[in-house]
């Protein structure tokens, strides 16, 4: 009987401690899901950045060789 009951209570012991590991997957999940969903929205803005930074550098290169071509 002693046997059983050390046996039920290690069971339990097992069945608390897969909890807490299901728990604390759970939480790790939202976790990451929550920065992930931050890091798209910078890589977004990034783009958009690299977008805007093109066509300035675009506009330069035209009003540069507008220049070259006057001082010819």
């Amino acid at each position: 009987m002693e046997k059983q009951q050390n046996l039920e209570n290690k069971v339990d012991a097992i069945y608390e401690a897969l909890y807490e590991i299901q728990c604390n997957q759970i939480e790790q999940f939202l976790s990451i899901q929550k920065y992930q969903n931050l890091i798209i929205k910078k890589i977004n803005k990034l783009q958009e950045y690299n977008e805007i930074d093109d066509m300035v550098n675009s506009l330069v290169d035209k009003r540069l060789l507008q220049i070259e071509q006057k001082l010819k």
